[in-house]
């Protein structure tokens, strides 16, 4: 009896622990803003990037299966790059986009980068990884992937085994409350930390990376995982334009531009310069950290007027479970995105 009354203990204080991760202590200023503000003209796309499938030989999704994900999650464009090959092109619709994704070698093979290739637009994957990182001097047209979630997750492998058991448990009761519970691996505020020092100014991006490693397929059963329905559902892009995008041709020239938002939430965070300010206007409430060279600034509230910055600057949304004194609890990302002052194309009003 001793022994059961024991190992319930510890199992309590395991799913106590587990619920809290991770606790962290804030000085947070609070504001208040009463009155939502008029939102400036502009059109808003949902897109994924990093995607692959069956033509990859490390992958068995299969098309039809992105297709049918891409409808569920209601995402406008879906960019799939396959290792060394663009063969989704045959299957492609008005909202699936075909790239590669290839690994720049130098005469001796070592690998002194990997790129994602989509037409003339590119994006530097796995910038953060020993054996990818980047290596050459870096275009300034090109995108950065800051976060790529398959990445994210592995590099905490240790923690995302402790946590497995109560993952598991989670997705008995929703699959949604253990996606959402994988959002508080994945470190935002490391990678922005990372893209800084590396004194860069590229427009970021997310990518999922996403590889299917089991697949079943009998009559009535379809059976995927990790499946590209639950990787929407963690994360997801946004672009904001000032018109509207009518084909995909149109979503790859917008894109380059680099007005991108990374979400953790289906719903859009929007950011503008109006005048002198800059306005965060977030799906919920939310913590909003700010980090510049040198300093960090943390708010809390549910839309935020701030003075623009005047240099380089990462903007960090955050959710969090609980909250007690300086204390919060269930910490997750909500939203990250970069503003460069000097840059002419931000969304802006009069």
């Amino acid at each position: 009896m001793t022994y059961i009354l024991l190992a319930l203990l510890l199992f309590a204080i395991y799913i106590l622990i587990a619920e809290l991760y991770p606790i962290r202590f804030l000085r947070v200023e609070k504001i208040n803003k009463s009155n939502l503000p008029d939102l400036p003209p502009l059109y808003l796309y949902s897109f994924e990037l990093h995607i692959h499938t069956q033509f990859s030989y490390d992958s068995l999704g299969k098309p039809e299966d992105i297709k049918r994900s891409l409808k569920e999650e209601d995402i406008d464009f879906l960019i799939v790059t396959d290792h060394d090959n663009d063969h989704i092109k045959y299957f492609a619709d008005e909202s699936i986009i075909a790239g590669k994704e290839v690994k720049i070698t130098d005469e001796k093979g070592r690998i002194l980068g990997d790129i994602l290739e989509v037409g003339d637009l590119k994006v530097v994957a796995h910038p953060f990884k020993e054996k990818y990182k980047w290596r050459l001097p870096l275009p300034e047209d090109y995108l950065f992937e800051l976060i790529d979630l398959k990445d994210a997750l592995l590099e905490r492998k240790t923690l995302l085994f402790f946590l497995l058991p109560y993952i598991a448990l989670r997705s008995l009761i929703s699959i949604d409350l253990a996606l959402n519970f994988l959002k508080r691996l994945v470190d935002i505020k490391r990678y922005a930390l990372m893209y800084m020092n590396m004194d860069i100014k590229n427009p970021i991006v997310a990518g999922l990376d996403h590889h299917v490693k089991v697949y079943i397929r009998e009559v009535g059963i379809r059976f995927l995982f990790p499946n590209y329905t639950h990787s929407f559902r963690i994360l997801r892009n946004f672009l904001m334009a000032n018109k509207k995008v009518e084909t995909k041709e149109d979503f790859l020239r917008e894109l380059k531009k680099g007005e991108t938002i990374i979400s953790f939430s289906r719903k859009p965070t929007l950011f503008w310069k109006e005048g002198t300010s800059l306005k965060v206007l977030p799906p919920t409430n939310c913590l909003l950290m700010i980090l510049e060279e040198g300093r960090e600034k943390l708010y809390s509230g549910s839309y935020f007027e701030l003075p623009a910055p005047s240099g380089r600057s990462f903007f960090l949304g955050y959710n969090y479970k609980y909250r007690v004194w300086r204390f919060y609890f269930g910490v997750m990302p909500l939203f990250a995105f970069y503003f460069k002052e000097e840059e002419n194309g931000r969304v802006t009003t009069s």
